[in-house]
């Protein structure tokens, strides 16, 4: 019989683990989610809370709250010598450009916190290397370390109601030229109608006003969609939007959908290949 042995000292010394807290950064109820380029961006003002995700557990001896755009750059600090959580914070669009210059559309500005520990350690928000937080971190529900706002040109629903002009449909429903109504729905939202549905329905666009961003839920669109002389082929026609491309441009007075194309029932399903890139702009 052989017996193997080691002492306590041949094992690798484990490092002292620190606990770090993770703020959480919240946007206050109906304040500004966007920066609307199209009314003067130093109107903008940013108001959100300051807090930690978990409040019972370590708090930092300070946090200091700081701005960096379009990704790149040294960060600016906007607020210093934060030490009660929650704190409200508010910044406005003439701050931003006081500190970074002119604001363009499709500029964002990411905040965050320089986080200092009890023993004096830093943890900056925007390392030169590497990340702030794992991006598990991220993912823990109803964690938000950063806040992002961008620069949009903010939607106006008077604008998306009347004739559009087909620009693109990659379904090919459509021929570039064609003219589809919009009418609007309520202030976040608008509907159209597919003539190629039989005994067509309105089909209700949902607006994001704070990203533009446009979602259409599947819905039935009509009794059968017409790419059959027998009503029963192709039975309660649905479409949906689907992914990312899926936004108006107010200041280009244009919307891009992409849409997935199908039928309910029990033979049901998406038709293959979408989504379809459906792109419109006012007349």
């Amino acid at each position: 019989m052989v017996l193997f042995a080691c002492r306590k000292s041949d094992n690798p010394i484990i490092p002292e683990l620190t606990e770090v807290p993770v703020p959480k950064l919240t946007a206050v109820a109906n304040s500004d989610q966007a920066i609307d380029v199209a009314n003067n961006p130093a109107n903008f003002k940013a108001n959100f809370d300051v807090g930690m995700l978990f409040p019972e557990g370590v708090k930092p001896q300070k946090v200091d709250v700081v701005v960096r755009k379009n990704g790149t750059g040294a960060p600016k600090v906007i607020k210093t010598d934060i030490t009660a959580f929650p704190t409200n914070v508010q910044v406005t669009g003439q701050q931003l450009i006081n500190l970074f210059g002119p604001i363009a559309l499709g500029d964002f500005f990411v905040f965050a916190t320089d986080i200092y520990l009890s023993n004096g350690l830093k943890i900056e928000a925007f390392p030169a290397t590497g990340l702030q937080f794992s991006g598990g971190t991220a993912n823990i529900p109803t964690s938000s370390p950063t806040l992002k706002y961008t620069a949009i040109c903010k939607y106006d629903p008077t604008i998306y109601k009347g004739d559009f002009k087909v620009v693109e449909d990659e379904w090919a429903d459509f021929s570039a030229g064609d003219v589809i109504t919009l009418t609007q729905v309520s202030a976040t939202s608008f509907s159209w109608i597919d003539p190629y549905a039989r005994n067509p329905v309105p089909i209700i666009v949902k607006v994001n006003t704070g990203s533009n961003v446009v979602t259409i839920d599947k819905q039935v669109v009509g009794t059968s969609w017409t790419y059959s002389a027998n009503p029963a082929t192709y039975p309660n026609p649905t479409i949906k939007t689907t992914g990312p491309n899926n936004f108006v441009s107010p200041c280009e007075k244009t919307i891009t959908m992409a849409l997935d194309y199908g039928v309910n029932g029990v033979n049901g399903g998406t038709f293959g290949g979408g989504p379809y890139i459906l792109k419109l702009v006012k007349l």
